[in-house]
C-alpha cells in the first residue's frame, strides 16, 4: 500500500536479485511480501467458499483445500499491522502533537475506501430490497458501519457491519484508538502502555456479555495486533538473532502454522473462525516467530520470485475490500449460465482469484491511490517512508 503515492509504497523500496540495493529504510521486503501472502490467503479461502456453494447447489460435492490456513491471513494481517504501526510511527514518540498526526494519517488511510465500499454494497441491497430479496439494515446498523462500531446489522446475534468483511477493521481502529492514547510517550513507555491495554481488554472480555460491542473488541484476538507491537519494539531497540536462530525460528513458526493443531481452521466451508484464545496461538504466535525471523536481523536481496507478492502486498486493502465483488458475479453467472453451474470446483477458483488480482489492482492504481495522496495532501499530512498494514476478513 501507499502512503500519498506510489514513491512511499514499500515496492518501492524492493529489489530482486541483481537489482541496486534500496536504503535502509527501505528493506522490509520481506513483510511486503507476507502481506501478499496474507492477502491471497484470504481470496483464496473466500473463493473456496463460494465455490463449494455453487457446486453443492448443483448437487455435486467440493473437496475445500486445507493444505494452508486459509483464514490465518486475518491473523497474519493483525500481527503485521502491529509491526509497521510501530516503525511508522517512529518519528511521533514523545511529540506533544502526536496524537492529532497519527490519528490523521489512519483515518486518511483506512476511511475513504471503505466507506465507498460499503456505499456501494448498500445501493446493491437496496436494489435487491426492492426486488423482494436481501433485507435492508436499519439506520442505526447503517450509521455504526460507516463508524467502525460492532453491531447486530440483521438481528441475527452477529456483530457485522453492513459490509461484512468490514468487522476486521471494527478490531484495526480499536487498536488504533489505543495506540493513539499512547503515542505521545517516549516509544517504549508507549508500546509497553500500548500492550498492557490489549491485555487488560481482553481480561475484560472474559466478563462481558456478548453479543455486544464491547464483547467483540475485548476478543483474544487483539492480542495478534499486541504480538506485533512486540516484535516492532525488538526490531527498534537494535535486537538482532543469529542467521541460525532466525532459520529456526521460521521453520518453527511454519510448522506450527501449517499444520493447525488445534483444528482452528480446518471446519467446513462457510464455518466462521472464534475470535478466541486458539485462534491467538495457532495463529498469531507462530506468525510472530516468522515475523521475528524475518526482521530480527539483515535483509537478503529480495529474489525475483517474490516481487508478485510485493506487488500484491502493495495492493492488499483495495484486494480485501473489493475481491467480494468477484465472487458475487461468479454467484449470479453460476445462476444464469449452466456451464459456470456445472464447473468443478477449483475451476471456479482459480478464475476468481485472477479476476480478484485483476480488479484489486486497478483498484488500487485509479482510485486508493490517488485518493489517499489527494486527502493526504489537503490534510497536511507527514508521509513515512512505511506503509501502514490493515487487517482483511477471513470469513472462514
Amino acid at each position: 500500500m501507499t502512503e500519498g503515492g506510489r514513491e512511499y509504497g514499500m515496492t518501492a523500496g524492493v529489489h530482486p536479485v541483481g537489482a541496486v540495493p534500496p536504503s535502509a529504510t527501505q528493506t522490509l521486503w520481506t513483510v511486503q511480501v507476507m502481506r501478499g501472502a496474507a492477502a491471497l490467503m484470504v481470496v483464496v479461502g473466500h473463493s473456496q467458499t463460494a465455490a463449494g456453494g455453487i457446486v453443492t447447489a448443483a448437487g455435486h460435492a467440493f473437496a475445500r483445500s486445507t493444505i494452508v490456513p486459509w483464514g490465518a491471513g486475518v491473523d497474519l494481517f493483525f500481527v503485521l499491522s502491529g509491526f509497521i504501526i510501530v516503525h511508522a510511527s517512529a518519528r511521533l514518540f514523545g511529540r506533544a502533537d502526536a496524537r492529532p498526526d497519527f490519528v490523521r494519517r489512519r483515518l486518511v488511510r483506512i476511511v475513504p475506501l471503505y466507506w465507498l465500499v460499503t456505499t456501494l454494497f448498500l445501493a446493491l441491497l437496496a436494489a435487491a430490497t426492492w426486488k423482494g430479496g436481501d433485507r435492508f439494515p436499519g439506520i442505526a446498523a447503517i450509521l455504526a458501519s460507516y463508524a467502525f462500531l460492532p453491531a447486530d446489522t440483521y438481528g441475527d446475534g452477529r456483530l457485522f457491519p453492513v459490509f461484512d468483511l468490514g468487522w476486521t477493521l471494527n478490531y484495526e481502529m480499536l487498536f488504533y484508538a489505543a495506540f493513539a492514547l499512547v503515542v505521545p510517550l517516549p516509544r517504549d513507555r508507549a508500546l509497553a502502555m500500548v500492550g498492557l491495554l490489549l491485555i487488560a481488554a481482553v481480561a475484560l472480555g472474559s466478563i462481558v456479555p456478548g453479543p455486544s460491542a464491547a464483547w467483540f473488541w475485548t476478543r483474544p484476538i487483539i492480542l495478534d495486533f499486541g504480538l506485533g507491537v512486540g516484535v516492532g519494539a525488538l526490531v527498534a531497540r537494535g535486537v538482532e538473532l543469529a542467521p541460525p536462530r532466525r532459520i529456526a525460528l521460521a521453520i518453527a513458526g511454519m510448522a506450527v502454522l501449517l499444520a493447525d493443531p488445534l483444528h482452528v481452521f480446518d471446519s467446513r466451508v462457510g464455518m466462521t473462525v472464534a475470535n478466541d484464545w486458539p485462534r491467538v496461538v495457532a495463529a498469531g504466535l507462530p506468525i510472530a516467530a516468522v515475523l521475528a525471523a524475518a526482521v530480527l536481523g539483515p535483509e537478503p536481496r529480495m529474489p525475483r520470485a517474490m516481487l508478485p507478492f510485493a506487488v500484491i502486498g502493495d495492493a492488499s486493502y483495495s484486494l480485501y475490500l473489493f475481491h467480494p465483488v468477484v465472487l458475487i458475479v461468479t454467484e449470479k453467472l453460476a445462476q444464469k449460465l449452466p456451464i459456470v453451474r456445472s464447473a468443478a470446483g477449483w475451476q471456479l477458483v482459480v478464475p476468481m482469484v485472477v479476476a480478484a488480482l485483476v480488479l484489486a489492482m486497478a483498484v488500487h492504481r485509479w482510485i486508493e491511490r490517488p485518493t489517499t495522496a489527494a486527502l493526504a495532501r489537503r490534510s497536511g499530512k507527514v508521509r513515512s517512508t512505511l506503509p501502514h498494514a490493515v487487517a482483511v476478513p477471513s470469513g472462514e
